[in-house]
């Protein structure tokens, strides 16, 4: 009889998870700590190396609270706490975390007091992923994270002009592991993956638009859209 594959539980996705999103921070600590004891903290170069510490801690922080809320909506044990989250701070901080590659001018684009009831924490970390994942493929033109209201709903887009996702391999970018011919070297294939569970543990859905050659664009849905601006 032939072997069926175990599909893993809960528990299980969640701890495979985290290790792939905590490793990359934990190794920019481990590497900057290494190069400080081998001498540089003796250099002008210290405050780069313990800037690169600080920048990563504090990733890793991010990273635990959003997987911990994952986790615990994945296992059932809880509704993710959701809140007023106003967009265009959210969106300038996580693109003020970003470094863009080459000639990209990174952007910003949202009207003023436009709002969104969710989990901060989970849709914070799915932008962060998409950014990260555009600025990789992304080397000019432009990134933009935007958000608009349309009725009572909101949109969070994160567009660039990267080389875009081939139509045949599109329906799977969101799969765990996939990675697709043209993938780089920088990531595990869990980030979109992770994305898309921490979008709909928040509430959402998410789209994504690509067209060869132009660029991608991924688009976060929510029912509960508000502005804060009186009319």
């Amino acid at each position: 009889m032939p072997s069926r594959t175990r599909q893993e539980s809960p528990e299980e996705q969640f701890v495979t998870n985290a290790a792939h999103e905590l490793q990359s921070p934990l190794t920019a600590i481990v590497s900057a700590v290494e190069v400080l004891q081998a001498g540089a903290k003796d250099t002008p170069e210290r405050d780069i190396f313990l800037d690169h510490i600080e920048q990563a801690a504090a990733r890793l922080v991010r990273l635990t609270r959003a997987l911990l809320v994952l986790s615990r909506v994945q296992t059932r044990l809880e509704a993710p706490r959701t809140e007023l989250v106003e967009l265009e701070p959210l969106l300038s901080d996580v693109a003020a975390r970003a470094s863009a590659q080459g000639d990209v001018d990174l952007v910003v684009s949202c009207p003023a007091g436009a709002a969104v009831v969710t989990n901060r924490e989970l849709v914070e970390h799915a932008v962060f992923n998409v950014l990260a994942n555009a600025t990789n493929y992304t080397t000019n033109g432009r990134i933009e994270l935007s958000a608009r209201l349309d009725g009572g709903a909101a949109e969070i887009s994160i567009s660039d002009t990267g080389p875009g996702i081939p139509e045949a391999e599109q329906a799977r970018v969101f799969e765990r592991f996939y990675r697709g011919e043209g993938a780089t070297d920088y990531g595990s294939g869990l980030g979109l993956a992770i994305t898309r569970a921490a979008i709909e543990a928040a509430g959402g859905v998410v789209e994504l638009e690509s067209t060869v050659g132009t660029g991608t664009t991924i688009h976060f849905r929510f029912p509960q859209g508000a502005s804060l601006v009186a009319e």
